[in-house]
């Protein structure tokens, strides 16, 4: 136990505890929006060796090549035992820290989340596997530091981890999940495909033990030690890289939650559970747009929060909204999907219907929808003149007008005098 204590009361490991802690809650905070949501909780928390790492590789390089900068390598040559005892207790402490300023940030970020959330709970792969990730980061620095000793090798280390960590956010795919450091946003109705995260577990260890495996190669250690242990490591990682490239790195299953917590009845409202708190707004806006468009033929019965893009399109007799985020900015937007949805005009400024004046004419409506003129803005005196006639008469003409021109409105054929 002295090697440990030496370490833990001298070297670097506990001394840069506090600042990991620091730098990775101001990173998993920074990427919550909301508490409510586990899957952004858990997303937020594996965010955090972004800017965690840089500081972590280069301490752990920095303490690798220390007894060699000082001439101080004999130390471990002297050993009375495995002379490869003295570094792999370093690295330990090293690993054994990262990781324990992890588990902080970790708990930190999630504790609010288990007093807020509705539904779900942590994705467990998902914490362990960026968990494991970022420790192996760090032994492979100490790794690195040991065989490569120079004076800058702590800053070059730093600085390739955290350029080669943002290079890594615009890519998808195998190399993408093999890179220990993402930035991801899973949405509640999706989840971290399990088998990737699993084999990314094996690889991030397999790499881990083959650094510490070369450190003992490096400080001339037993062969009976060495050659197991990077038989081990090479196993570990080689069947770990093969589960994430059969899985083709895929990160995310889609749309496996498709459920929701439904109220109302002019209009029923759903929402999924994980969004429970925002039934309430969300309602809100859909009663207002529903009473609007009463007695036309675009009256509402029933709309639902779908994800975004796949898997959007609702169940027979519902309109589809988006909600990412329980906030007034993102209620309005789900109005408006819920409004443009009513209406069916979205096809005017997208698809072969496009046209710029239909679609200009189907804001209008949009914005009399969700009672926001200010969402329409015209580009000329036709437009103003339409949206002056329309937004003048009373709630009763406005419905009947709608009602009357219900096929120009869905065909995308409205022009400036069809509000004459």
């Amino acid at each position: 136990m002295t090697p440990l204590r030496i370490e833990l009361r001298r070297g670097p490991g506990l001394w840069i505890l506090p600042f990991l802690v620091g730098v990775g809650v101001f990173m998993s905070r920074a990427q919550l929006d909301t508490d409510t949501v586990w899957s952004y909780a858990t997303g937020a928390v594996t965010s955090a060796p972004m800017l965690m790492a840089p500081l972590a590789v280069g301490t752990a390089s920095w303490a690798g090549g220390r007894s060699q900068r000082r001439g101080a390598r004999h130390a471990w040559l002297l050993a009375g035992r495995n002379p490869a005892q003295a570094p792999l207790v370093e690295a330990g402490v090293l690993v054994a820290c990262a990781s324990v300023a992890y588990a902080l940030v970790a708990a930190v970020t999630l504790l609010p989340t288990a007093t807020a959330a509705t539904w779900g709970g942590p994705l467990w792969w998902w914490l362990i596997s960026a968990g494991v990730g970022f420790a192996a980061t760090v032994s492979v620095a100490y790794g690195v530091g040991v065989l490569l000793p120079g004076r800058f090798t702590p800053f070059i280390v730093a600085l390739l981890t955290y350029l080669a960590a943002t290079w890594n956010l615009g890519q998808y795919g195998t190399w993408y999940a093999l890179f220990p450091f993402t930035v991801e946003l899973i949405l509640p109705f999706s989840t971290p495909h399990t088998p990737t995260m699993q084999g990314q577990l094996l690889w991030f260890t397999g790499l881990g033990l083959l650094a510490l495996a070369l450190v003992a190669v490096k400080v001339h250690s037993s062969a009976r030690v060495v050659i197991p242990a990077i038989g081990a490591s090479l196993a570990l990682a080689v069947s770990g890289a093969a589960i994430v490239i059969g899985e083709n790195g895929r990160y995310v299953d889609v749309n496996r939650h498709i459920v929701w917590s439904c109220s109302g009845n002019s209009p029923q409202v759903c929402i999924h559970p994980a969004f429970a708190t925002s039934l309430t707004p969300i309602s809100q806006r859909a009663q207002a747009i529903s009473q609007r468009l009463a007695s036309t033929p675009f009256a509402v019965s029933r709309v639902e929060q779908r994800p975004r893009g796949v898997g959007g399109q609702p169940t027979p007799g519902a309109i589809a909204y988006a909600l990412d985020t329980p906030t007034t900015d993102h209620y309005d937007r789900a109005g408006l999907d819920i409004a443009i949805a009513a209406l069916g005009v979205d096809s005017c400024g997208h698809g072969p219907q496009r046209d710029r004046t239909a679609h200009a004419m189907a804001q209008i409506l949009v914005a009399w929808a969700v009672a926001d003129e200010k969402l329409f803005t015209p580009r000329d005196p036709g437009h103003h003149q339409a949206k002056v006639r329309f937004f003048n008469l009373p709630l009763t003409g406005q419905q009947q007008w709608l009602t009357a021109h219900a096929d120009a409105v869905r065909t995308c054929s409205l022009t400036p005098q069809s509000f004459t």
